[in-house]
């Protein structure tokens, strides 16, 4: 089968291209970058450059290819990143279908039908209605947080500050691993066109105590929790990404899966429906608490 890996660099398309090469099929991996591939080019990857924002380009990196991964990447560095979000999604979706795609996966967010107070999920919603509508044959993966975004701080200010997020002490978030959505992410893609979206939640709803307590367990540490202000959350990630209006959407998402409960669901559809078995956030932890300590 051939497969284009459209942000193969990224925290999911790297998994799912490494995925497809162990299992024999033919991978197109697709970056901005094309330096950021050397592994997948050294295992007989086709590597191919070219930029979201170009659609000759992107048209030329799928032409070919029996079924594609997109990930939509956020806009940072624009000054209306949702916009372009939605244009890049419709132009990857337009290239797909002039290709004669035979399988498009599409990587969204977790949360409900409409959000309007929430740009994030408005224009994820957005690229789907468009995928929907394009007569594709489709698969829609809805994850929520990504268990691997807790260990984005690194250990020295986990060790320092504690585990700081804009959510309450009592909220409960259902953390998936990162591994395990690009797991699903290839079995969409080689399993054959579902015409569905899936919620992708991890095993356990946890709060963040909880997870703060897991993660220093790994880490032979006590590690706290402060629930931060949402202002404080933008301030910080704002400066971190270069765009606080996408800061300012991702707290609106946090802020959402906590009041409503939308970041959590049901882990035993995924586990029947894609034979999987899900990670525990005991045992992420416990892995990454080792790889940090073998770069001590």
């Amino acid at each position: 089968m051939r497969i284009a890996v459209l942000g193969a660099s990224g925290n999911t398309g790297s998994v799912v291209a490494e995925a497809a090469l162990e299992n024999g099929h033919d991978l197109r991996a697709v970056a901005r970058n094309p330096d950021s591939l050397t592994q997948l080019r050294d295992r007989g990857a086709e590597i191919v450059t070219a930029d979201l924002d170009d659609s000759d380009e992107i048209s030329s990196a799928i032409s070919g290819v029996d079924a594609v991964y997109y990930c939509s990447p956020l806009a940072v560095g624009f000054d209306k990143p949702f916009a372009i979000e939605r244009t890049r999604g419709r132009g990857v979706i337009n290239a797909a279908r002039s290709s004669g795609i035979e399988h498009f996966v599409l990587l969204s967010a977790m949360g409900p039908e409409t959000a309007p107070e929430v740009a994030l999920i408005e224009s994820k919603r957005a690229v789907e209605g468009d995928l929907v509508a394009s007569g594709l044959a489709y698969t829609i993966l809805r994850p929520s947080m990504f268990m691997d975004n807790v260990a984005m701080a690194g250990p020295e200010a986990l060790l320092g500050f504690g585990l700081t997020w804009p959510f309450s002490e009592n909220a409960l978030i259902q953390p998936i691993a990162a591994a395990d959505i690009a797991n699903i992410a290839f079995q969409s893609m080689t399993s054959g066109p579902r015409n569905r979206s899936f919620d992708l939640v991890g095993p356990q709803a946890l709060t963040f105590p909880q997870i703060a307590s897991e993660l220093g367990r790994a880490m032979g540490a006590e590690l706290r929790f402060t629930a931060i202000p949402d202002e404080v959350f933008i301030e910080h990630v704002g400066a971190a990404i270069g765009s606080t209006e996408v800061a300012a959407a991702i707290a609106g998402a946090y802020r959402l899966w906590e009041r409503d409960g939308s970041g959590t669901g049901d882990a035993a559809v995924l586990e029947r429906e894609f034979d999987i078995s899900l990670t525990s956030f005991q045992d992420y932890a416990a892995s990454l608490a080792a790889t940090w300590s073998e770069k001590v």
